[in-house]
């Protein structure tokens, strides 16, 4: 799926560098030596996305390129409301290197709304439709707004579809291993040392099949000085939920350990000491290649999961 979306990607990119090229070689067209802004803007049929695209002319010449794609999916915005309020932004926040003119897409009717709000910031800009000279620039910057917004759809898309095969998994793990519920905040550890000294537990937090970093933990092993990595599960184990339960905080769905029967049963013991014993937790038994569940019923990694 991550080659795919690469693959897709890059198909953008270029589409995008094509365009990029044609605006290039508009250049030797531009006569006049002025400092203007051609603004092009494209709205997918569903309302949901839209993209601006300005394409900067100083001294007659292309000098660079603005692009703003914008999602508007749980907004009500019409054209009228959220095209002047973008060039607003964009405008008010530009200290320096100002245009003469502003050309705004033939589409707009608003000219008149987004004069009073530039007169409203002390903005002295031309703003005006564009004449037959500029059409060609026009139809370009329509463009590229037009393909980042078929990008925007079309990543959301794939998104959409990763999301429901994680929802599928999910749902697939629940019925293999017989879980109460949807596992859709799962929390592993694990215990590591270097020779023996410097133990550490580590704890990595996904949330609806997705690692969230944000919640990753890391503990200091404080009973244990020498290796132990069933103690040290334990003890982890033990201040990671006797923190949730002390703070009122939501417990996982589904704890997974790294190691066998001694690691799992020191992470049952604790869960059960805490009253938490519900939880379903695994084992996971790399050497013997399984994965052993607290029922102690052994689980082989080549079965479907």
């Amino acid at each position: 799926a991550q080659i795919q979306n690469f693959e897709i990607a890059a198909f953008w990119r270029d589409k995008l560098q094509a365009i990029d090229n044609s605006t290039t070689s508009q250049n030797v067209l531009l006569d006049r030596k002025e400092n203007k802004d051609i603004v092009g803007y494209y709205k997918d049929e569903g309302q949901k996305y839209i993209a601006m695209v300005i394409i900067h002319i100083r001294e007659g010449r292309i000098s660079n390129k603005s692009s703003y794609p914008i999602s508007i999916e749980d907004k009500i915005i019409q054209n009228k409301d959220i095209f002047p309020s973008i060039l607003e932004q964009f405008y008010q926040d530009l200290t320096h290197n100002l245009p003469d003119v502003i050309v705004i897409p033939d589409i707009y009717e608003g000219i008149n709304l987004f004069k009073e709000i530039l007169t409203e910031h002390k903005i002295d800009l031309i703003i005006r439709l564009p004449l037959a000279e500029e059409y060609g620039l026009l139809r370009i910057a329509n463009k590229n707004a037009k393909v980042m917004v078929e990008q925007e759809i079309l990543m959301k898309e794939i998104k959409r579809k990763d999301d429901n095969k994680i929802q599928e998994a999910l749902e697939e793990a629940k019925e293999i291993l017989n879980l109460p519920k949807i596992p859709r905040v799962i929390e592993g550890f694990d215990i590591s040392n270097i020779e023996g000294t410097d133990a550490t537990g580590s704890m990595v937090y996904f949330l609806e099949g997705r690692p969230y970093n944000k919640y990753y933990r890391h503990f200091k092993i404080r009973t244990k000085s020498t290796p132990d990595d069933v103690a040290m599960m334990k003890e982890v184990i033990k201040r990671r939920y006797t923190m949730l339960i002390e703070k009122n905080l939501s417990l996982p769905d589904l704890i997974l350990v790294d190691g066998g029967k001694g690691q799992l049963n020191a992470g049952y013991s604790i869960l059960k000491e805490l009253g938490i014993e519900g939880i379903p937790i695994i084992g996971l038994a790399k050497n013997l290649k399984r994965f052993l569940f607290l029922t102690r019923k052994s689980y082989n990694f080549t079965k479907k999961f």
